[in-house]
């Protein structure tokens, strides 16, 4: 770990928080991450010997404890870790409010599919299960169809056929499902002007919006003027 060699409250946080990854695994945890498969599925451009070499750092500065559950190990955030939170969001607010435009390389249908499973309200949810088709026609190879299992109890992200009839199918590209993710583009609008297709059962197709709601960054007001990147 690198040291700034300052005093400074400032400096001594960012010699652990500033390291590359440092604070994206901090932001699985804290989405509720524990396994390291599960860490590292958020994170495809990390290395598996990078993460496991964060994540020991991470115990040694105190962050992150390892216990092990049934024989598998589990990655928990401690005290100090779990103050993060309120941190992690506020540098989310910053980034929304002044970084406007997501660049072409940004989009990841993965991460997208693992954040609407974790921020779908379970009150939100279809009195009855209902399934989601998702068809991502500019998606690479392998990430071009992925379900979402709709249930008061939770909702589950499958990139394989779950087995359960489906209700509604969805097509659409990547960057709009991130837009109106984000909350940079409405559904009515997207419907319009076909940029995003929905058929299946009706009533399914209408509540659809309702239920996937949208990103809690979505409120966040954008500045007039948007950082170059």
């Amino acid at each position: 770990m690198k040291r700034y060699g300052q005093y400074c409250p400032v400096a001594r946080a960012a010699e652990i928080l500033a390291e590359r990854w440092t604070l994206l695994i901090i932001r699985e945890l804290v989405w509720g991450e524990d396994r390291f498969n599960g860490i590292a599925r958020g994170l495809p451009g990390m290395s598996p010997s990078l993460l496991a070499a964060r994540l020991r750092e991470l115990q040694r500065a105190g962050l992150v404890r390892r216990d092990v559950v049934g024989g598998e190990p589990r990655y928990l955030l401690t005290e100090a870790g779990n103050e993060l939170n309120p941190l992690l969001e506020l540098i989310g607010a910053w980034a929304v409010r002044w970084m406007h435009e997501i660049r072409p390389d940004e989009f990841d249908p993965t991460l997208l599919m693992l954040q609407i499973k974790r921020e779908c309200r379970p009150a939100r949810m279809p009195d009855k299960p209902a399934t989601v088709q998702i068809e991502f026609q500019d998606a690479p190879a392998g990430q071009q169809q992925w379900w979402l299992v709709l249930s008061r109890s939770g909702v589950d992200a499958c990139d394989s056929y779950p087995g359960f009839p489906i209700n509604v199918w969805l097509e659409t590209e990547v960057p709009t499902l991130t837009r109106i993710w984000m909350g940079d583009l409405t559904w009515s609008t997207a419907l319009r002007d076909e940029t995003v297709r929905l058929t299946g059962d009706s009533a399914a197709c209408r509540a659809l919006p309702q239920w996937l709601h949208g990103s809690p960054f979505a409120t966040v007001e954008r500045a007039g003027t948007s950082l170059p990147r």
